[in-house]
């Protein structure tokens, strides 16, 4: 039997929008500590197509805020010449700052986990205790070439937009292939197809190709700063992820002081979607956890 959501807590009943020149699509729903919920990138990718089964369970405990992160869903498109992660970390302080929100636990997924990562080292004063999930770019590649195999078939698919390539790059986002059904397909296709579906995400794939291209740039890089994240920090990855692979998380794992490792079996880049339940009970458990220091607890 399928439960029943309150109306309150659907796409349409939580959503919000921070006006002005950049204006910014979220949702929010629940009371409590602070929950930010930042998605990752991909063809019809949102804050509710990422995160929006998930908000029953985590408004029960927390104060849940699940932005459209620039260039995705209904949120502005930004400028592609400044670094993706300054641009995002504006557009989310100044929501937090609308909300009157000083302080966050944050759950980062892939482009979600490389913001969130940045956002704790340049503000750690607003971060409480940090998730990341298969987070991308903060740490050096081990094993894996670059880029990835779930990151290649995503800008084929961009560079040439077919149901098929879809459906190729689906299918090396998620571990049990029998999770993606037809109707997901459909779904994300919908949204993919629509006129200007994947411009921006085909645009930010060539700005990042780019880059990677280019080498080394200048300035300290995100992977040689993470001993410096004090925070309490959970890092999840799904055991067959092929966009940011399992290894990826040995070098976070040995850096950053208080993190720890929670693996999903037979799951792939989406564990809260693929392994929802799981995901909500582990997440969960770390972020309302008490420890011996007290002001972890505010």
């Amino acid at each position: 039997m399928t439960a029943t959501v309150s109306p309150d807590l659907t796409e349409q009943g939580t959503s919000r929008t921070l006006d002005g020149p950049d204006p910014i699509q979220y949702h929010l729903a629940g009371s409590g500590r602070a929950l930010l919920l930042l998605h990752g990138s991909g063809p019809g990718v949102s804050g509710w197509a990422n995160f929006g089964p998930n908000v029953p369970a985590f408004s029960e405990h927390f104060q849940v805020v699940i932005p459209d992160q620039p260039g995705f869903g209904k949120s502005y498109r930004p400028d592609l010449s400044v670094p993706y992660t300054t641009t995002s970390i504006a557009a989310i302080l100044r929501l937090l700052d609308a909300e009157g929100i000083d302080r966050v636990d944050i759950v980062g997924n892939s482009l979600g986990g490389a913001v969130a990562t940045q956002l704790t080292l340049d503000h750690p004063d607003r971060v409480r205790r940090l998730v990341l999930m298969g987070p991308g770019g903060i740490s050096p590649p081990l094993l894996a070439p670059l880029p990835t195999e779930g990151i290649r078939l995503l800008v084929e698919f961009c560079e040439d937009p077919t149901r098929e390539r879809l459906v190729t790059w689906m299918r090396a986002m998620v571990g049990d292939q029998a999770f993606l059904t037809e109707e997901r397909v459909e779904r994300r296709w919908q949204t993919a197809s629509a006129p200007g579906g994947t411009d921006f995400v085909r645009d930010f794939f060539r700005a990042a190709m780019a880059t990677m291209s280019k080498g080394p740039g200048t300035g300290v890089p995100v992977w040689a700063r993470l001993h410096e994240i004090t925070q309490p920090t959970l890092l999840t990855y799904g055991r067959d992820d092929r966009v940011t692979p399992l290894e990826g998380a040995l070098h976070p794992l040995r850096n950053i002081r208080n993190a720890e490792l929670h693996v999903f079996p037979n799951c792939g880049h989406w564990a809260m979607q693929e392994r929802q339940l799981e995901f909500e009970r582990v997440v969960s458990e770390f972020l309302l956890r008490r420890t011996e220091n007290p002001l972890e607890e505010n």
